[in-house]
């Protein structure tokens, strides 16, 4: 009996290693990027950041070579800056890589094009790479290259990124078909979330939707619904703080307000998007602007999303007195011009 405990016990005991090294081992699992690029930016500095997990990094480039370790932690895409680019440029171009594993990544490039680097080492970057190389070699049918790529990798995290920042080049019923194809665990993902987001929203708000009530706080907190404003035309304009040719068409906004407030069925409604309340509100306070302002708060279910799928600011939707969607993105003289033979002046 004794010797059948120490065995137990042994037997435990081993276990128990066992589970603190497999647990060792999987949070220490690390995403390396190895970068090779000319010695002659030698000591320029390449930067990472992720607005998303949170992650910041930075390396220092030495005989020609750079190297950045980060723990894997979930499927995300990280973001690369070069310093070299920033100072011959002014700035640089995005340039991100998307990471579903603890994997080595190679990249090789010129660092004041950081962007065009090549990559290697991460199968669902290696997504990205399928899609950029059948768009050079297959033409400008977007659509038909997403569709190929997706159904081709529908378990990889590459093909949700694809479809989510890529899917508006499709119609939104192709895009919603190309959608359910992806198994289930890459919907749940991140960027399977947002684009079956995106989508949704693209369905809600194309031309000729009629757009559903919904309701969003001004800037002393009282929620306003949309249908409260049934019966009038609405220019609705999606915007941020931030955005300078959101606070630029203002201009626009402004004089096309004056022109027809009070004197046709006209209202514009403006949301932003802004993630800082304060932000949105100390450019309210500077921009003095008459007619109703709400806020919707970032998220994926947002009514900017799930609702208009909106992408880039500003987004406008004119929309007419029984909620039907009339035109989108119409902005300075093709607004005006619009609104003139709508109502006749």
């Amino acid at each position: 009996m004794t010797r059948l405990k120490f065995i137990a016990l042994g037997i435990g005991t081993i276990l128990s290693l066992f589970c603190v090294f497999a647990l060792r081992a999987q949070t220490t699992s690390k995403v390396v990027f190895v970068g090779k690029v000319d010695p002659r930016f030698d000591g320029t500095k390449i930067y990472l950041y992720n607005n998303i997990t949170g992650d910041n990094d930075t390396a220092t480039v030495t005989k020609g070579a750079w190297q950045i370790e980060r723990p894997f932690t979930v499927a995300t895409r990280h973001m690369l800056a070069a310093e070299a680019e920033s100072k011959k440029h002014g700035g640089y171009a995005p340039f991100g890589i998307l990471v579903d594993a603890p994997v080595t990544i190679h990249i090789a490039g010129d660092l004041e094009s950081f962007y065009t680097s090549k990559v290697s080492g991460s199968k669902a970057h290696d997504v990205l790479n399928q899609y950029f190389t059948l768009m050079q070699t297959k033409g400008t049918d977007e659509a038909a290259v997403i569709t190929q790529v997706v159904a081709q990798n529908n378990n990889s995290f590459g093909a949700a990124f694809l479809l989510d920042r890529h899917g508006k080049a499709m119609k939104p019923e192709e895009a919603l078909k190309v959608y359910e194809g992806l198994t289930p665990a890459i919907k749940q993902s991140y960027y399977g979330k947002s684009a079956g987001n995106q989508i949704r929203g693209a369905l809600l708000s194309k031309e000729g939707a009629l757009v559903a009530n919904f309701s969003l706080p001004n800037e002393t907190g009282q929620k306003i619904d949309f249908a409260s404003m049934k019966g009038s035309y609405v220019l609705l304009d999606f915007w941020a703080s931030w955005c300078g040719p959101c606070v630029e068409e203002f201009k626009t906004l402004q004089e096309i307000y004056g022109k027809y407030k009070g004197k046709s069925a006209f209202e514009i409604l403006s949301i932003s998007t802004d993630k800082s309340e304060n932000a949105w509100k100390n450019m309210l306070k500077t921009q003095q602007l008459p007619w109703i302002q709400l806020h919707d708060i970032p998220a994926d279910n947002s009514i900017a999303v799930s609702r208009f799928a909106v992408t880039a600011l500003p987004t406008t939707f004119l929309i007419d007195p029984n909620g039907k969607i009339l035109a989108k993105n119409l902005r300075g003289e093709e607004l005006k011009t619009y609104l003139v033979k709508l109502f006749g002046y």
